[in-house]
């Protein structure tokens, strides 16, 4: 008799996605046909090595994918004139690993927002295994005074600019994981190339909002612009778990002196590299990793088609639609958790929302609490906070999820006071699912 777990779990997880509200930031739906792509034939194909130089017969049609994912991937962000894109790369923490590798030395400095203040763990942290082979500087975040009576938090800039000065990081990580406002990263891509920095934009949270336009992008030619971004391809972005990294298809003047010592170059190498996307390709294969995943590779392209409009979710809404109701519903959620007694961090810019609880308020319970009825979020830190990571002071809030199946403003602020009324105990567990269902029956679900 065939063992059913697997199909039973898999159905009972579809039930589990389909019947509670999720607000995890870095979750999304993708549409079915990512997913018919992410469990197709693809998977079946070994193909180490790039487009018209593998090293296995058969890869006709994986050469052909691989450049048409690329060159998708570069209209998707109008880069293809300043930037090559690796869509080799598996997800997001090894491809900011790939960047490191292309072009720092054992000993080097890092510099990166601090993890505790809104940062990324792949970005280096006191328990990184990176601190085997990099130094780790942090620059930070401040308060700004405001007529808000929430407390709002942005970059340093005149940390990061002392920073700079004081610590000559070879390589500066502009990025997050939990900083709800906007990046500027004209400004901090110019200030780092000053200081002799290379730069890598992480805008795995915010890509899909770069994409649509609607948030400050940090691609382009010159001085003010990053090296290296890297991304992964779900959150904003809608598609499978994955992910990509795009560099300079040349090696700018600014950036030159980086490159004159052959110690600087990757093991092998006999000449200069000539484009930083060079490096990273040499970094994944045969630097790191063996054969791509050209089931990912195709669920990537996929998504990037529904991104520029060549193909369609199954909600039919443009990309950029969506991803403006994103931005929407998540204001409302937020101003709804203002409203009804909970505390705003820095009010969002993006698809992202952060809240601090009473001291009173143990975080972990809360996550539990709201999981029960049917609301699904995670804990986290909040700036300087002097709680634990286990049980910190805040909650994160996302909305890109339930924007895929249709989450409105007004659902967005029933559902902001039905996570106050259970945090504050002002709602029975019967009251608060019935809530959460209708809300619940009123959602899209695509599979």
């Amino acid at each position: 008799m065939p063992n059913n777990t697997l199909s039973a779990l898999t159905q009972s997880e579809n039930l589990r996605q389909k019947n509670t509200l999720n607000l995890i930031a870095p979750e999304n739906y993708p549409s079915p046909k990512v997913f018919e792509l992410l469990g197709s034939l693809w998977s079946n194909k070994y193909g180490e090595g790039y487009p018209g130089k593998r090293y296995y017969a058969g890869n006709e049609n994986t050469d052909t994918l691989e450049t048409f994912v690329q060159q998708k991937a570069l209209e998707v962000y109008k880069a293809s004139e300043n930037y090559g894109v690796n869509v080799q790369v598996l997800s997001g923490s090894p491809a900011n690993g790939m960047v490191y590798l292309s072009v720092l030395n054992s000993g080097d400095t890092i510099m990166s927002l601090n993890l505790a203040n809104g940062g990324h763990i792949s970005h280096l942290h006191a328990t990184s295994n990176w601190n085997k082979f990099f130094k780790l500087v942090n620059y930070d975040v401040k308060e700004i005074s405001g007529k808000s009576e929430n407390q709002t938090f942005e970059i340093d800039v005149e940390d990061f600019k002392q920073k700079l000065q004081d610590f000559k990081p070879k390589l500066v990580i502009i990025g997050f994981s939990a900083y709800p406002r906007k990046y500027e990263f004209n400004q901090m891509c110019r200030l780092a190339h000053e200081a002799g920095s290379l730069v890598l934009a992480d805008i795995a949270h915010i890509n899909g909002l770069v994409a649509a336009e609607l948030h400050a992008a940090p691609f382009g030619a010159g001085i003010d612009s990053a090296d290296f971004i890297s991304m992964t391809t779900h959150k904003t972005f809608r598609g499978p778990r994955g992910a990509m990294v795009f560099a300079r298809n040349c090696i700018p003047e600014f950036l030159s002196q980086h490159f004159e010592n052959p110690e600087n170059w990757l093991p092998g190498m006999k000449k200069p590299p000539t484009s930083l996307i060079e490096l990273v390709n040499k970094t994944v294969f045969p630097g790191t990793s063996g054969g791509p995943h050209f089931n990912q590779m195709a669920a990537i392209g996929q998504c990037c088609l529904e991104i520029l409009g060549e193909d369609e979710y199954p909600d039919k809404i443009d990309f950029k639609a969506y991803s403006q109701n994103v931005l929407n519903t998540c204001k409302a959620l937020e101003n709804s958790l203002h409203e009804n007694g909970l505390e705003v961090v820095s009010p969002t810019q993006n698809h992202l929302c952060l809240v601090k609880f009473p001291e009173e308020i143990d975080s972990l319970e809360a996550q539990k609490k709201l999981e029960e009825i049917g609301i699904i979020t995670n804990r986290n830190s909040i700036p300087f906070d002097k709680k634990t990571p286990w049980k910190p002071s805040g909650m994160r809030f996302g909305t890109a999820a339930l924007t895929s199946r249709g989450l409105t403003t007004e659902m967005a602020k029933d559902l902001g006071k039905i996570i106050a009324e259970v945090v504050f105990g002002k709602v029975s567990d019967n009251q608060a699912k019935a809530k959460v269902a209708e809300i619940v029956s009123l959602l899209s679900w695509w599979y």
